[in-house]
């Protein structure tokens, strides 16, 4: 699978907590598009995010999520860099529901045996994967 497409506020150009973004599936059937701000708290967005379609056993699917941090970033860069890839190692294609359901529950416990080494903070996360298509030919 091809790398996440995401980045914290913090990472944005020119040290400013705004960006924006768009994109679209390798047939344009699908468009996304996205905008970071700094609310008027007196310190640095704590949100991550995901918004990429990738090209996964041969269908692209789209990867969509918001970590609302909470505390520090370790928690929510943590699901940032591994909640999809859990999900997919899952029984996705035939059951995804299960798959996203055991995927955050082995996120949540990860966490939580490594709160010494991730500290006090948390997150919230939101997670949508569009349905996916066959690179070869349309899905019935």
């Amino acid at each position: 699978m091809d790398s996440l497409c995401c980045f914290n506020g913090s990472q944005l150009s020119g040290g400013k907590l705004i960006g924006s973004g768009k994109g679209s599936s390798s047939r344009g059937h699908i468009k996304y598009g996205f905008s970071l701000t700094n609310g008027k708290a007196n310190y640095p967005m704590e949100d991550y995010h995901v918004a990429k379609f990738a090209q996964v056993q041969g269908r692209e699917l789209g990867l969509f999520a918001i970590y609302d941090g909470h505390l520090g970033d370790s928690v929510h860069a943590y699901l940032q860099k591994h909640l999809f890839l859990n999900i997919l190692k899952e029984d996705f294609w035939n059951d995804p529901s299960g798959a996203i359901e055991k995927a955050y529950e082995a996120a949540d416990q990860a966490i939580l045996s490594h709160s010494c080494d991730l500290g006090r903070g948390g997150s919230i996360a939101v997670t949508a994967m569009t349905p996916y298509f066959s690179l070869f030919g349309e899905e019935a």
